[in-house]
């Protein structure tokens, strides 16, 4: 796998784990599987529920950008740090 932004696939990956990095690592460390699924539902429902209208330029625009966010090198990255725990 290419990186292509401080580290991470792109930029939207990259932000994801800037921003929202601390709370993954809390869900983790609470037990939660971080698989790409589950990242991205709570992605999701965090970007959402600040967006009341399901039309819309805003919408579409954060769908456009939540389409390219690297779900799987999220769970990865986080699967490898509690391998790196355990160690």
């Amino acid at each position: 796998m290419t990186t292509t932004y401080n580290g991470w696939k792109n930029k939207e990956t990259w932000l994801v784990n800037l921003w929202l990095g601390w709370a993954l690592e809390t869900r983790q460390e609470d037990g939660d599987k971080l698989t790409a699924e589950t990242i991205q539902e709570y992605v999701e429902e965090i970007i959402f529920d600040d967006v009341a209208d399901d039309r819309g330029f805003l919408r579409d625009m954060l769908n456009c950008a939540l389409g390219e966010i690297d779900y799987r090198e999220l769970s990865a990255h986080y699967q490898d740090t509690l391998e790196g725990e355990d160690d």
